[in-house]
């Protein structure tokens, strides 16, 4: 079970309460004030949040982590919608959105889809779920496709399913690596006009600025790019590189989703065996997750069985052959 019911953007304030307060997710957040002007403000308030010394300088909460401060924002967020009355006020909270901010944590400045994530599966924790499961997976699904760090998640077990599993991810530097043969075709195929041309391609790039500058960033580079990455889309089609730990062991392993020339690679779902633990992975890539098919001890149980029925069987057979010597 997971949260259920309608999308949180579309709920509004609950009207028992009094005073609620004017903070709301903001797709992107605001500049940061000046630190005279914070501590102006903060010289009001006796809250947790207001970390300026005397001098204006911002004070490290000593007793909290970044991750303890990024709960408490989301813990605010659903007791907005959820609670009966909510724990910061206004200004607490600004404080705190600021103290996440300057951080550098990217929990206070998440999108719409991310913020909604993040209040649904609180929510569903808290026992008040706000969203249906098929909807809560297909926003996760969505979140991960967009390589979101909110619905990244680290190896860990189904206790419906009794599965362990991991997320998955593409691995931009081994698909940029594929371009390195088709970009070293394009260079050779230049550096050939351009000495069959009599450097015609060199003297080009050798003119008085800006005109040597222009033909190289504008001319010859998207040339280079587009010629490189068309190559290599018409030998690797529809290529995706997927890498993720190992749910049982958390080894780095990779896979390839695709086809090469006309023989039809694997698009949805590739089979692979660790190449630490050996234990049997499915990546899937469409809900980009690896699922550990079969353990080493599964796997090493599966195989004693097999071994014991193979003798079993053997045995078997030369109890019936001993029969019919004996018969004989």
């Amino acid at each position: 079970m997971r949260p259920c019911s309608s999308r949180i953007s579309t709920l509004a304030p609950r009207t028992h309460l009094q005073h609620s307060p004017k903070w709301l997710v903001r797709a992107q957040p605001e500049a940061p004030p000046t630190a005279e002007a914070t501590f102006e403000e903060g010289e009001q308030l006796t809250g947790d949040y207001c970390s300026l010394d005397s001098a204006g300088k911002r004070v490290r909460q000593e007793n909290r982590t970044v991750g303890e401060l990024e709960q408490e924002f989301l813990e605010a967020m659903s007791d907005y919608y959820y609670g009966d009355k909510p724990k910061l006020t206004d200004e607490e909270f600004e404080l705190l959105k600021e103290e996440l901010i300057w951080a550098g944590s990217k929990v206070a400045i998440l999108d719409g889809d991310e913020q909604r994530f993040l209040e649904a599966t609180q929510a569903y924790q808290k026992g008040q779920p706000i969203m249906s499961d098929d909807d809560y997976d297909a926003l996760k699904a969505e979140l991960k496709l967009k390589s979101s760090v909110v619905a990244a998640q680290g190896p860990r077990c189904s206790i419906r399913s009794k599965k362990m599993y991991s997320d998955a991810y593409p691995d931009y530097l081994r698909m940029t690596a594929l371009n390195v043969p088709a970009a070293l075709l394009v260079l050779g195929f230049l550096f050939s006009l351009d000495d069959l041309t009599g450097f015609e391609v060199t003297s080009l790039l050798e003119l008085p600025p800006p005109g040597g500058i222009i033909v190289l960033w504008a001319v010859v580079l998207p040339t280079l790019y587009l010629l490189s990455t068309s190559i290599t889309n018409l030998v690797l089609r529809d290529h995706t590189i997927l890498k993720g730990p190992c749910p049982n062991c958390g080894t780095d392993n990779f896979t390839y989703f695709g086809d090469i020339f006309t023989v039809s690679g694997n698009r949805g779902v590739n089979v692979l065996e660790c190449s630490s633990c050996k234990a049997d992975l499915t990546y899937d890539l469409n809900k980009r997750v690896i699922v550990v098919d079969k353990t080493p001890e599964e796997k090493a149980e599966a195989m004693a069985a097999a071994a014991a029925k193979k003798a079993a069987s053997a045995a078997k057979k030369a109890a019936a052959a001993a029969r019919k010597a004996n018969k004989a």
